[in-house]
């Protein structure tokens, strides 16, 4: 999607990046990059939202993952109702969809008082 002319000084309001990184694909985000293009212009952003295919976003764990700029906003764990939420509270409502938001995994930590002997 690259008409932009609704968007002030005629760029997109939004530019979207959809991992289409070997790990992300193989989660489903080649399937998910027509759904989203689909419920951006069922939304009527089309001249506000850059839809792009990009590579790896590196958080491979979490794919499928996207990047919302301006932001940039991380998003992962992506299906086809994540994408409709997105689409309607950020792109469309300007809100970010907390709930699929990037969020790291707690790293391990080894436990006080044990240590490897070598």
């Amino acid at each position: 999607m690259t008409d932009r002319s609704d968007a002030p000084g005629g760029g997109a309001a939004y530019r979207v990046h959809l991992c289409l990184g070997p790990n992300c694909t193989a989660r489903g985000s080649r399937a998910l990059l027509p759904l989203l293009e689909a419920a951006v212009a069922r939304a009527g952003l089309g001249g506000r939202v850059e839809v792009l295919a990009t590579t790896c976003r590196d958080r491979c764990d979490y794919g499928p993952s996207m990047n919302v700029y301006p932001g940039p906003v991380f998003y992962n764990l992506l299906d086809e109702g994540a994408l409709e939420e997105i689409v309607a509270r950020h792109l469309a409502g300007g809100e970010v969809a907390d709930e699929w938001l990037f969020r790291p995994k707690p790293a391990r930590t080894k436990p006080a008082g044990r240590s490897r002997v070598p």
